[in-house]
């Protein structure tokens, strides 16, 4: 199933499944349909969580190699988004996405990497170039467009592309992309520790953009943040059982919901 516009291979959950429409979303990574390496099939949230996550119910963790695929693509013109979260010690580049030309995932065409400190997006083994851009703490929203056609590579880094100018560019090179990773396929030596990805989302051509942070109750909708959202993490936190907010509940981004979020819209909102 592949839609003209939107391919979301969201995990805005421990969400690695294809998705019909958004919101309609499920802690799986059955939508990945390339491959999954070192993850099991589905990945049911538990309550309270014990993987941190930006968006709804679950998130992908990766501990050690592992990665998922999709060959959903035909693109020379691709956009992808997706957010992660630092938990790594030492340095050294991981490659966390890579578009190949080919569902077997031999060729690379771009990869992007990520040093505790900076993204690099590169394109130069389709002929391209590369170019970097710093990361900040917690959370990182991620945005790419990699255009073969027009020679261009623009990327987003905590911008929300569909209002924002890019944070950088590079050139493209030429391809078309057919499968792409999004992970560590390649381990994280010589660092340890984790990654976390959420979030994730490719279309062809249109932007992708930011989810609305702190809107915990995710009814991003109303484009606005309120006493609500307040409420709904008070309920993940203090909730008999717990009950997890279904939207952006990590308003301070740090990979943890806990009363500082509640307090953190509640400083937006009054």
């Amino acid at each position: 199933m592949v839609y003209n516009e939107l391919r979301s291979i969201c995990f805005g959950m421990l969400l690695l499944g294809f998705v019909s429409s958004p919101g309609v979303m499920a802690c799986s990574t059955d939508g990945w349909l390339g491959g999954v390496s070192n993850f099991p099939p589905n990945g049911l949230a538990d309550s309270p969580p014990t993987v941190s996550r930006y968006s709804e119910l679950c998130a992908l963790e990766v501990t050690a190699i592992g990665h998922v695929q999709s060959n959903l693509a035909s693109d020379a013109r691709y956009r992808g988004r997706f957010y992660i979260l630092d938990g790594l010690t030492g340095t050294g580049d991981i490659d966390v996405f890579t578009a190949f030309a080919e569902d077997s995932a031999t060729t690379e065409l771009f990869t992007i990497s990520f040093d505790g400190t900076t993204f690099t997006f590169d394109a130069q083994s389709a002929g391209g170039t590369s170019a970097t851009a710093a990361s900040a703490s917690g959370w990182n929203l991620v945005e790419f467009d990699w255009d073969s056609g027009a020679n261009s590579f623009d990327f987003w880094v905590n911008a929300d592309a569909s209002v924002d100018p890019p944070t950088g560019s590079a050139e493209s090179g030429d391809g078309t992309v057919e499968a792409v990773r999004l992970g560590a396929p390649s381990g994280f030596a010589p660092q340890t520790g984790k990654l976390t990805f959420d979030a994730f989302e490719s279309h062809r051509t249109t932007s992708i953009g930011a989810l609305l942070e702190c809107d915990a109750e995710g009814d991003s909708n109303n484009n606005d943040v309120d006493i609500n959202d307040a409420l709904a993490v008070l309920d993940e936190v203090f909730g008999n059982p717990s009950i997890l907010a279904n939207g952006q509940p990590d308003c301070d981004l740090n990979g943890s919901v806990n009363i500082n979020d509640a307090l953190a819209i509640l400083d937006l909102v009054f």
